[in-house]
């Protein structure tokens, strides 16, 4: 007895001058100022703390233990040890730690048991990870619930000093193994007590690894994770990259950081930047403007001098230019039918052809959804198919846009879906306000002036005095040319906000190129009322006045008639039938072939008119049926079901109608949607359905 003072005497001296190389005080970080909540992070050094044996743990009160903490001082509170004579060693808590630069290393912490848990416990240590020793004595339990301090030296074990893998753990153990006589199984620090397994609860605190220093002894730092290779395109960073150092010697934030590029020319070594603090620290390299690779190494130094790095390469790409798409014609169909494989071209600098990806929007859903817009073709070579909704007509502008998965290109056209094919041309004008010509899907093209000014208002065109622009539009199987019979016709609403002047001006026309036919002049006649005004047809040198007085703010409706063969153009305001009264001059001009229809501003003219439902065709009937309307006849089909006539119809644009006989007369039904139930009783009715 008399040597076991100067025994604990020594322990004593030999931690007061020893360093903390790790430590786990299990608080918050940072403090949250509860004991129930905490952290198995080391609170000194690096390592890990763990649990084995199918031991489970929260965190609960530190108080008591050798932590300096009070408003968050927490212990890790373990329990579900095995049954009593099962497991004997394998359950309870693992830590690890370096102990590169240090010997003479002493392992302590605070220990609390309840009197339902085991009395006895052992510290096992490895030098290589997967061995465990037993240390020479057990740890002893004596006192219920209270922490008692552990200290164990193994300063005598040399495999452990200056060891990059030591472990060690703390597991519970049964009496026979840690006295030599006794149980085979566990026993409490109290015989009246029975053992508990999961009812028994044992609290760690403060465990601490202590090691000396070894004279001389300056370890490298080391660098404990690899940074992967990355690839960036020019004038791109990486983002900060992570990565952890770690010193035997040197706290982690007195360690400091270099890099070098092995080509300056793709990554600048000022271009290497580091950030992050203590152990985790990162990099973030940005390349300059040209492509290549360059292989980045990292240096750690210590405040000894000594170094170690790591290396990896950063892959430059050119920069990301967006794909290109070729231009995609306007294109037409009939009523009922596909415009298919339309052809068109895809590239990109970086990305294959074959990886580029398309996608199409419509900008008339109620014509062409953008489902029915398909696309085939393979590489470079690509083509689109659009259906249209059966039974519709009109116009549809529609958007391609090729992706290589940042950047995109796209190409914008129209579709028209003509009645018949004695329809050339149409269009209602119901697109978004601007630019008729982007508008439209470039349906309509510039002949002269000032591009982009023609505008469509509300649904409508805005042809204004003030502005010089003069677009058109290319009639299908253009051009048709002289001598095979010919005659054109066509029709469009005209309202005129404003008057025009004395002098006639056209603001309407055929026309292929340069040469124009089938003017349509507007002009104030000379002692005319004021107020009114008249429309003349022809050319300037050969115009004839349509004797019929029109006024401002009033929508009338236009129909021409040209004859290409004889250069006569006959002019009707709101005709029903092609003998109504009408005017027809014969141009000076040659006959010439026509291309297209087309509307001008300018500034001689004075007046601002708004246009509408224009359509161009082979008949005067082909032109002045409903404009844009449906066709096809709507199914109105019929089901009995009992003692009930349902009728089911599509198309939100007809009304149901009845009528005691098939001649009539037919009143809408009231309140009638599809689909609609009549019961079988009565006298006899006839259903049909009218377009609203």
């Amino acid at each position: 007895m008399k040597y076991f003072p100067l025994f604990l005497l020594l322990i004593s001296i030999q931690i007061t001058c020893a360093d903390v190389i790790a430590q786990w005080n299990f608080n918050s970080q940072p403090p949250d100022g509860m004991n129930g909540t905490g952290t198995n992070i080391p609170s000194i050094g690096i390592g890990t703390a763990s649990l084995i044996g199918g031991v489970t743990a929260t965190f609960s009160d530190g108080t008591g233990s050798s932590d300096p903490a009070t408003s968050d001082d927490s212990g890790w509170n373990t329990t579900d040890y095995p049954p009593l004579s099962q497991g004997n060693k394998t359950a309870g808590l693992e830590f690890s730690t370096s102990t590169v630069g240090y010997s003479n290393i002493v392992v302590r912490w605070d220990h609390r048991a309840t009197k339902t848990a085991s009395k006895y416990y052992r510290l096992q240590y490895s030098w290589d990870g997967n061995i465990f020793v037993d240390y020479n004595t057990p740890v002893i339990i004596h006192v219920d619930s209270t922490f008692e301090r552990q200290t164990n030296s193994l300063a005598a074990i040399p495999n452990i000093n200056n060891n990059g893998s030591f472990r060690f753990r703390i597991v519970s153990e049964f009496e026979s193994t840690a006295t030599g006589s006794g149980l085979n199984g566990y026993v409490t620090p109290y015989g009246t007590n029975t053992y508990d397994p999961n009812g028994g609860t044992v609290r760690f605190d403060y465990v601490t690894v202590f090691g000396t220093l070894i004279p001389g002894g300056n370890t490298a730092p080391t660098i404990l994770s690899s940074i992967s290779n990355q690839t960036i395109r020019v004038n791109h960073s990486t983002g900060p990259l992570d990565f952890t150092v770690l010193d035997a010697e040197d706290a982690a934030t007195n360690l400091l950081l270099s890099a070098v590029s092995s080509n300056p020319g793709i990554v600048p070594t000022g271009n290497i930047v580091f950030g992050g603090s203590s152990s985790g620290r990162t990099v973030n390299v940005t390349a300059a403007d040209q492509p290549g690779a360059s292989t980045i190494t990292v240096w750690v130094i210590d405040t000894g001098g000594k170094s170690n790095s790591t290396s990896f390469v950063v892959t430059v790409l050119p920069a990301n230019t967006a794909p290109v798409i070729s231009a995609i014609p306007v294109t037409n169909c009939l009523i009922n039918s596909s415009a298919v494989g339309i052809p068109f071209t895809v590239g990109d600098a970086e990305t294959p052809p074959s990886s580029l990806t398309l996608s199409g929007t419509s900008a008339n859903l109620a014509l062409v959804p953008n489902a029915n817009i398909i696309f085939g073709g393979s590489g470079s070579n690509r083509t689109v198919s659009v259906t249209p909704i059966p039974g519709q007509t009109g116009v549809a502008p529609l958007t391609v846009t090729v992706s290589d998965g940042t950047n995109t290109a796209t190409s914008l056209f129209a579709l028209m879906v003509s009645p018949s094919p004695s329809v050339l041309f149409l269009d209602s004008f119901s697109y978004a306000n601007g630019s008729i010509i982007t508008n439209s899907g470039f349906l309509w093209q510039n002949r002269s002036g000032t591009d982009g000014q023609c505008q469509v208002t509300n649904g409508q065109l805005q042809v204004s005095a003030s502005l010089s622009e003069d677009i058109i539009g290319k009639l299908i199987g253009a051009p048709y040319d002289k001598n095979n019979g010919t005659v054109l016709y066509s029709t469009f609403k005209a309202k005129f906000l404003t008057l025009p002047n004395s002098t006639p001006d056209y603001f309407a026309h055929f026309g292929n190129g340069s040469t124009l036919r089938g003017r349509i002049y507007a002009e104030i006649p000379v002692g005319s009322p004021f107020g009114l005004f008249r429309l003349q047809v022809g050319n300037a040198t050969n115009s004839v006045e349509l004797p019929m007085n029109l006024t401002t703010n009033v929508t009338y409706t236009l129909v021409t008639r040209y004859n290409i063969d004889t250069s006569t153009t006959t002019l009707w305001v709101n005709p029903i039938a092609e003998t109504d009264s009408s005017a027809t001059a014969t141009d000076v001009q040659t006959p010439a072939a026509i291309a297209s229809y087309g509307f001008r501003e300018n500034s001689t003219f004075d007046a601002t008119v708004l246009i509408d439902d224009l359509k161009v065709g082979l008949s005067f009937a082909a032109v002045t049926g409903t404009n844009n309307g449906t066709v096809t006849p709507i199914p109105l089909t019929w089901q009995r079901i009992g003692n009930n006539l349902v009728l089911s119809w599509s198309g939100t644009n007809f009304s149901l109608q009845a009528a005691p006989f098939p001649i009539g007369p037919f009143t809408n039904v009231s309140s009638s949607a599809s689909p609609y139930t009549n019961g079988i009783s009565g006298p006899a009715k006839y259903f049909r359905l009218k377009s609203n």
